[in-house]
This record gives structure tokens, sequence and C-alpha cells, in this order.
């Protein structure tokens, strides 16, 4: 009896922990099909560009496979053997090829994440700029768009002698199509007569992951950058931080102690234009002011916080 009850106590004490994680979509390639043309279950592609077939059109390939139309270039997967990749041969002159995740809906708190690679890496030499779309669809063609959340642009441009692409994570909250049935989409879009190398794309997550640590509290578009006194203030052990960013960008929201040491960073990812507000829990931190910055290509704020114990 003192087992079953143990067993019980354990269950009721971790599944708060099993259920906090909301997961739509984990797909990290490894088991998809193994054609010239494997795509996931219920995931699909559109050719925009007059180019299509094996090879020339978001695939999910073998790392260290060559491209067709290529003698030099081969796939690259991020942690494993496997990832979703559309090269520069996939159009003459242009490259317009979308490929599009199964449907999901939305709830609030959802985001999407995935890991890229995008442009020549440090193996190859050729500098060509490259970029990638990600965009919310409400089918799986492209005319039926919801919203763009992002142009990705690689580092590299034209005559740049060595590339220094790599591996980068990308994070972006869902929460504004909240009760939506949706799809994501990845939209390779590019001039390769002048430009375009490949795209890499691996480990795609959508659903709630607690670490994503930013919740959207609002639906108009703000004007500006703006970033909030926390509140409350002093606080003890927990306070609400809410800033503005009026344009798609990447964000970064650290805390530093008073001689400058960053103690969390509570967000640092490609984030979209909107209203924004994030808890910060210092029970680990001992009494005293602190500082939390704002940090994006284009602001930089920073203000002061007094934790009371």
């Amino acid at each position: 009896m003192k087992k079953v009850i143990f067993t019980l106590l354990l269950f009721a004490f971790f599944i708060p922990t099993v259920f906090a994680q909301r997961i739509l979509i984990n797909q990290n390639f490894e088991n998809t099909g193994f054609g010239p043309d494997s795509l996931p279950p219920n995931w699909a592609k559109f050719s925009e560009d007059p180019i299509s077939g094996p090879g020339r059109e978001w695939a999910v390939r073998d790392t260290g496979k060559f491209y067709v139309g290529s003698t030099v270039l081969k796939t690259r997967a991020h942690n494993s053997v496997r990832a979703l990749t559309c090269p520069w041969t996939a159009g003459d002159p242009i490259a317009d090829d979308w490929v599009f995740t199964d449907s999901f809906t939305v709830k609030t708190g959802d985001s999407l994440i995935f890991w890229m690679l995008i442009g020549p890496d440090s193996l190859y030499s050729s500098g060509f700029l490259d970029t990638m779309q990600v965009w919310v669809m409400s089918e799986q063609i492209p005319t039926f768009t919801l919203q763009k959340l992002a142009t990705l642009k690689s580092n590299d441009s034209a005559g740049v002698p060595l590339a220094n692409n790599t591996w980068k994570i990308y994070k972006f909250p869902l929460s504004a199509f909240n009760g939506q049935k949706v799809y994501v989409a990845f939209r390779y879009y590019m001039n390769t007569s002048v430009d375009g190398f490949w795209c890499n794309i691996d480990d795609v997550f959508i659903g709630n992951r607690s670490y994503i640590g930013i919740n959207q509290i609002g639906t108009n578009m703000p004007k500006t950058f703006s970033l909030y006194q926390n509140y409350p203030n002093p606080f003890n052990p927990t306070t609400k931080i809410k800033f503005d960013i009026p344009r798609n960008t990447h964000v970064k929201l650290e805390i530093y102690n008073s001689i400058g040491q960053q103690m969390k960073v509570l967000h640092d990812a490609y984030t979209n234009a909107g209203y924004y507000e994030t808890d910060f829990n210092a029970g680990s931190l001992s009494s005293g002011m602190y500082f939390y910055r704002l940090t994006t290509p284009d602001y930089v704020e920073t203000k002061k916080m007094i934790l009371v114990k």
C-alpha cells in the first residue's frame, strides 16, 4: 500500500512538468522517407519558378550528399544525419520555392523555433548573399499568406572571400494567431544569377516551451522602441518587465548586478514587432540593486530595479 501511495505521489509531482510543454510539431527529419524529394508526413512544397524535379526543390536530404547540379555542394544537418534543404540550383535565374509544415491550431504562448544554416559556411569560400522568408499561412498554397514573420539573411554578400555563417536558432512567438488553424511556410526566394547558395533547416519545434520567456500582450504595432520600469519595484522575488518593439528584429533582454556582471538572459531571439512583457524571478539572487537592459541593432536602453528580501 505504501508503495502505491508513493507511486501516486511521484506521479502527482511530475505530471505538471510533463504537461508544461505543449508540442504541436517537433521535427528533426531523421525518420523522413529516403526518396529524392522526401518530406515529413502532411508537409507540402510548391515551386513558383519553372525549374523543378529531384534535387531542385525543398527536400529532406542526408548530410554529405551532393546536390543535383553541383559537384562540390553537400547537404548539412544540425545535430544528426538529415536536414530540410534547398540549394541555389532550385531556380534559374529566379528560385522561388516554398515548403509548408503540417497544420496546427495556435494557443497563446505557442512559438516557432528552428535552427538554420543559410549562406556559405566555413567550408565554402565563395561569398554569396542568401535569404529565407518565414510565413504563417492559412493553406499549403503560396497565395494563402496570413503574415510574413521575417526575411532572414546570411552574413555574406558577393565578393566576401571567406564565408562566416553558422547554425543559428530562431524563435518567433505565434500568440497573435491564437485560435487559428495555420501552417508555417519557409520560402527560398533568390535571384540565383547574382546570389544564392543554400538554406539548411533542422530541429523545427512548434508549441509552448517555458524558456521562450516573453509574452505578446497587444495586437497593435508600437511606433517606437520602449523599455518600461519594472513593476513592482522594489520587488520580492518576482517582477514584470514590459517593452515595445516597432518592427521585426533581434531582441536581447538581460539582467546585470551592480558591478556589471550578467546574471540572467531573459530573451535572446529574433522577435516580431509588438508589445511584450516577461516575468523575472530573482529567487536565487541576494537583495540589492540590479539593472535590466534591452538591446536591438537600433536601440539600447537600461533601467534600474531593486530586490528587497
